[in-house]
């Protein structure tokens, strides 16, 4: 890793044990206490809810095993790209329920903004309901014992993966991931979900990253991860209306009744579905403005001026 990364070689001053401790020990907590999180999914009964908290301790699992994969070693990075490709594979079998919950709030949203009316809300709940194969995933469901198995991986390999990271390799995973977040903020197309969503997902992981810094400092620390949390919220909800947006666009044409049809209008357009449409489109534009200005001024520093910080933060008072 370049030294403008970091501001010095890694190799250059030996790390005391208690650093290489103290950096093993927080980041093999924070693994350990996310999968103890996952674990707790599984004992959740409601099933949207159960699959809220285990697709959200996996985003963590995943975030804290990036600084694994930046830093560990031959051995620690293969097996924390397995496991966060497990992660991400098992998610997003999840992804039906996690959908249908996207909906939802997308459309409490615009109702509490008062772009669209409440029923406007109820036409379209009832268009977007899930029917079919997608209606009964629901929940953790089948999946329970592919997750449970690797919910225990994720466990038993906390303190081995986290082994190799002393503090300064730490910090230098936690500033390249830093650096990641800054530069697809300032690359964005706010008029591409899929670059908004790239961002977000950057975004997530550093905001659990930091949390290892609230360790450290707690005032500052917390401080930072509930900022980063906020542009997090921005973006997942501009997220939620591009789900709620596809899917209405993938909607088929209402068939006309006999009276409208004709062979030149066989079908029509429920009035409802352009005004959500260009209300989706509202909400996102103020999102991406306002979640943009909170990007600029959380990512304003040059990774450099973030690791001096985020040292500073580590170093005992």
């Amino acid at each position: 890793m370049s030294d403008l990364v970091h501001g010095g070689s890694a190799s250059s001053t030996p790390e005391s044990a208690a650093e290489l401790e103290a950096a093993m020990s927080a980041l093999a907590r924070a693994l350990g206490d996310a999968a103890g999180q996952a674990r707790g999914a599984l004992d959740i009964t409601e099933p949207v809810q159960a699959v809220h908290e285990m697709r959200k301790a996996f985003k963590r699992l995943r975030a804290l095993l990036r600084l694994v994969r930046h830093a560990g070693g031959r051995e620690e990075r293969a097996a924390a790209r397995g496991l966060g490709r497990a992660l991400g594979t098992a998610a997003g079998r999840l992804s039906v329920t996690r959908d249908a919950a996207a909906r939802r709030e997308a459309l409490d949203d615009l109702v509490e903004q008062e772009l669209i009316a409440p029923a406007v809300r109820g036409a379209a709940s009832r268009a977007l309901a899930p029917r079919g194969a997608d209606g009964q995933e629901a929940g953790l469901g089948r999946h329970r014992a592919e997750l449970s198995a690797l919910i225990e991986a994720c466990a038993t390999g906390a303190r081995d993966l986290a082994g190799p990271l002393g503090l300064r390799r730490m910090l230098d995973a936690m500033t390249v991931e830093y650096a990641r977040a800054r530069r697809l903020g300032g690359r964005v197309d706010a008029a591409d979900p899929e670059s908004l969503h790239a961002l977000r997902k950057a975004v997530v992981a550093h905001r659990y990253q930091m949390e290892l810094a609230s360790e450290a400092w707690p005032a500052m620390g917390t401080f930072w991860v509930n900022e980063l949390q906020k542009l997090r919220d921005r973006l997942g909800t501009h997220h939620d209306h591009a789900v709620l947006l596809h899917d209405l666009q993938a909607l088929p044409p209402r068939r006309a009744s006999r009276a409208e049809s004709s062979e030149s209008q066989p079908t029509t357009q429920p009035a409802w579905r352009a005004a959500l449409a260009a209300s989706i489109e509202i909400r996102q534009a103020k999102l991406v403005r306002t979640g943009m200005r909170q990007h600029a001024r959380l990512f304003a520093e040059t990774p450099k001026a973030f690791r001096r910080r985020l040292a500073a933060y580590f170093d005992p008072v």
